[in-house]
């Protein structure tokens, strides 16, 4: 019997050990929450510079959810989002700067969440052999920053990133074209020639395009046509050719030249 006694005492203790342990970490967690919000946020940053991003990021989720309109919450919450763009996790970040977006509108932060989740969608965009959708989502939000944003800090990066998205674009077009010049469906190549043609001028494959395309027109003995295009590549979009497509072009002149007389240099 004395010896039961002694056990559920023990336990009760046990008990009320615990209890006052969990009353005490309560109590420490409202203490952060209500005076020490500044100091943890600092903490979160020293942290981030130190790119150790696993501990940012548990201090600045920490904020998020027990200041949630507290003075530091967007600043967590962009910072957030960046531990996860440091890391190279681009559809994490690009959900927690959409939050930034749509839940704190009035933030200082939400032109540039906006233009890290529009970097986000440019990391996510593959080789140009592969799949172009998200490519094509890089474009539709570079273009609505610039439409939202026009005197941005970041215009002249968005207008890079805009010029190596439509150069992607412009590649994969080009690699299908080239591919229907080695099967010799020139008809097929020149649908694809024509497309880089009109809608991508502003590219390098443009030169590449139209001197895939006077290949083409040769091929089928449309002689005209072909020193036309020979011609306007050497006027404007030498310098964007390759060594070997230069060697191309001047094969290719050389073949003109026979047939209809002399090509511009």
């Amino acid at each position: 019997m004395i010896k039961r006694s002694t056990r559920t005492i023990l336990s009760l203790l046990m008990i009320l050990m615990i209890g006052s342990t969990l009353q005490y970490c309560s109590s420490q967690k409202d203490a952060l929450q209500a005076t020490d919000i500044a100091a943890t946020f600092q903490r979160g940053m020293d942290y981030f510079e130190k790119d150790n991003y696993l501990k940012a990021e548990e201090v600045f989720t920490f904020i998020i959810y027990n200041d949630p309109g507290g003075a530091y919450a967007d600043d967590a919450q962009y910072y957030l989002a960046e531990t996860y763009y440091a890391r190279e996790e681009f559809l994490l970040a690009i959900s927690e700067y959409d939050r930034l977006i749509r839940r704190m509108k009035n933030s200082s932060f939400v032109e540039d969440a906006f233009w890290r989740k529009t970097e986000a969608y440019c990391e996510l965009s593959p080789d140009y052999r592969l799949e172009r959708d998200m490519t094509d989502k890089a474009l539709k939000y570079l273009y609505e920053f610039i439409d939202m944003y026009p005197g941005s800090k970041y215009s002249e990066d968005a207008q890079t990133r805009i010029s190596e998205m439509r150069g992607k674009l412009a590649k994969k077009l080009l690699a299908s074209a080239q591919l229907y010049d080695t099967l010799r469906e020139y008809e097929s190549a020149i649908y694809y020639y024509d497309s880089i043609i009109e809608e991508y001028p502003d590219t390098r494959e443009y030169a590449s395009a139209r001197l895939g395309k006077a290949g083409d027109m040769a091929a089928l003995e449309r002689w005209p046509e072909a020193r036309e295009l020979l011609n306007s590549v050497a006027l404007s979009g030498r310098d964007d050719l390759t060594p070997k497509e230069e060697t191309k072009m001047r094969t290719l002149g050389e073949t003109i030249l026979e047939k209809t007389g002399r090509v511009g240099d």
